[in-house]
């Protein structure tokens, strides 16, 4: 018996083609599209969309005068605002005491209308009023009146042109 020398013989060729690049060609587009609703999302949380972005804060003086009106003596927690527009659009919201309620307005608007209880739109509103342009006043205006207790009210008053 002869013997043999066992020789190694490595292959000569290419490598094989993996399909890796086919994977990861898959892989990206939902990771792509799972990013971009992300960046949506964050666009979406960190912008102001709200409706009363246009509204800019004032003196409730001017708000109040807009429609024929003044803030009542010892009013507290008053916030005014105005909103921007071709016709400025002034609201002011302030507590007053309960029982000046109708001195205020009596003085506001002298030759009425007064105060109502019933038709105020909202079953939380206990009065309220709306006025037209009245004695030379360039505005409507509407007040929303809520007990808040038996002492203070708060009022809600809206100034705009038509």
């Amino acid at each position: 018996m002869t013997r043999t020398d066992i020789e190694t013989v490595t292959e000569q060729g290419a490598q094989g083609r993996t399909r890796w690049g086919v994977f990861l060609a898959i892989l990206a587009v939902p990771t792509l599209v799972v990013a971009a609703l992300i960046a949506l999302l964050v666009a979406w949380l960190f912008t102001d969309d709200s409706v009363a972005a246009d509204v800019k804060k004032t003196s409730c003086a001017e708000a109040l005068a807009y429609g024929g009106a003044k803030l009542p003596e010892g009013a507290r927690d008053a916030w005014c605002g105005i909103e921007a527009g071709p016709e400025p659009r002034y609201d002011a919201r302030f507590k007053m005491p309960r029982a000046g309620i109708d001195a205020w307005v009596a003085a506001a608007f002298p030759q009425g209308p007064q105060l109502r209880t019933t038709q105020c739109g909202d079953a939380q509103v206990d009065a309220c009023l709306t006025a037209g342009p009245v004695a030379g006043e360039r505005a409507s205006v509407q007040i929303e009146i809520t007990h808040d207790s038996r002492n203070w009210s708060e009022v809600r008053f809206k100034a705009f042109t038509l």
